[in-house]
């Protein structure tokens, strides 16, 4: 195992796939020392039920010194904390001695409107210039979990109501990835170093799915009649812009956020399958794992 060869580091140990990695991990017996770095307010108690020897390190990632100390001896680190704190990391980290950088990023960055991709591709662009000893990962909207911040949410709104507004015709494309499958492909990245460094991979779902199909399979797994009332986006826009002039900072959507309606946000995987394996679960199964651990939480 190349883990057992190098000293190791996650950023990020706390965040809703790096569970997943560390499910990994001990279903595979990792025994090794795994440093982790976490922010003073992280919740880790979740991940102290694994067979796994993990030190987590409590940092300011504002403070230089504290993280170069922490990034001493490591060889690989793995940071799913986010794109906002690779430059730092990256470049701190080749001051003492690391070898690989693999970067959970996202594929925001293709989007054309700004607020989906603002910084991202200036971020990577540049690190990509600078270090050839990264290995970016970009998943698509991650789902998965009650902790997840995006299909969760979905579900209880659908449990909780029997009319769904949606923006345009619901015919815009997505391809959500469960975060179980991004902490497999963490791990397989990992093992399948002299194709995987240096590289980078778009990470998403099985297959492709329109937003409206989306919803009504997750009203399906909840067996829940829902309603979807299509707005017309050019409706939607009057009232966005409208709330935008009264609300200002207050609205609870943007313009833009209205516009990315009709915006696809689907990508290839067959890059990371043909290096490292990468077979993603489809929607259909991934919602319903999901569904069941939000019935399981509300039965309680």
């Amino acid at each position: 195992m190349l883990l057992e060869e190098n000293e190791f580091l996650v950023i990020g140990a706390s965040g809703h796939s790096a569970k997943y990695f560390f499910e990994r991990l001990s279903e595979e017996h990792y025994q090794k020392k795994i440093k982790c770095l976490v922010r003073s307010r992280s919740q880790v108690d979740h991940l102290k039920c694994y067979d796994l020897n993990l030190e987590f390190i409590y940092v300011d990632f504002d403070e230089i010194d504290s993280l170069k100390t922490a990034m001493k001896g490591v060889k690989i680190l793995l940071n799913i904390a986010g794109i906002a704190i690779s430059e730092k990391i990256v470049q701190l980290g080749n001051e003492v001695g690391v070898n690989w950088f693999i970067c959970v990023h996202t594929t925001g960055r293709y989007s054309k409107f700004k607020s989906a991709s603002f910084g991202y591709t200036e971020i990577e662009d540049r690190l990509l210039k600078n270090y050839s000893n990264l290995t970016i990962l970009r998943p698509t909207m991650i789902y998965g979990s009650s902790r997840d911040q995006n299909m969760y949410k979905l579900i209880k709104y659908i449990h909780n109501n029997m009319f769904f507004p949606v923006f345009g015709n619901g015919n815009n494309l997505l391809s959500p990835v469960h975060a179980q499958d991004l902490g497999n492909a963490y791990y397989d990245v990992l093992q399948n170093r002299n194709t995987t460094f240096g590289n980078q991979y778009n990470l998403s779902g099985k297959s492709d799915i329109t937003y409206i199909s989306l919803l009504e399979e997750t009203a399906g797994a909840l067996r829940k009649k829902v309603f979807f009332i299509r707005l017309p986006i050019w409706f939607c826009l009057v009232a966005a812009y409208l709330m935008n002039f009264v609300l200002r900072s207050r609205s609870p959507i943007s313009v833009e956020q209205v516009l990315r309606m009709k915006e696809d946000k689907v990508f290839s995987w067959k890059d990371a399958y043909a290096d490292f394996g990468f077979s993603p679960m489809s929607f259909n199964e991934g919602i319903r794992m999901e569904v069941d651990e939000f019935k399981g939480n509300n039965s309680k």
